[in-house]
């Protein structure tokens, strides 16, 4: 399954939960859902056993607690970490291994970069913000990137 499958499903404003073994998701903003959601529904239907353990871990995936972070991040970072932020946020996982320095080989890029923006979803009161690794791992990668 691809890691932001539920993410997106949040993004968009869907409520998933578990009724047994049967995964629900609801529309919870006004209107209509866009029409994305067609493929990330297939998508979940398969890989319906995945998702029914990843909820039975949390029970529950709201758009609250999803999206409310993500669309917070730009208003949530100050002004000297905000533009590194927007440039971590467009940027592409590479898909090959490399230094970030010379002895933190990264052996796996996509999850190094989904470890990156959920620290930056959890704004700069995270524990890696807040102690300024985050930024400093930002800055290095941005630096390589160059």
């Amino acid at each position: 399954m691809r890691s932001g499958l539920l993410s997106d499903f949040a993004l968009i404003g869907y409520e998933i939960f578990l009724e047994g073994n049967n995964v629900r998701y609801r529309y919870q903003k006004p209107g209509t859902p866009p029409d994305t959601v067609r493929s990330l529904i297939e998508e979940l239907r398969k890989y319906k056993d995945e998702v029914v353990n990843i909820l039975k871990m949390g029970d529950t995936i709201t758009p609250t607690e999803k999206s409310q972070s993500r669309a917070n991040v730009k208003a949530a970072w100050p002004s000297k970490d905000q533009s590194l932020v927007d440039w971590f946020i467009e940027l592409e996982a590479p898909t090959e291994p490399f230094y970030l320095e010379p002895h933190r080989h990264v052996v796996g890029p996509a999850k190094f970069f989904s470890a990156l923006r959920m620290d930056i979803t959890a704004g700069p009161d995270g524990p890696r913000a807040r102690m300024g690794t985050l930024q400093c791992d930002l800055r290095k990668l941005k630096a390589y990137k160059k």
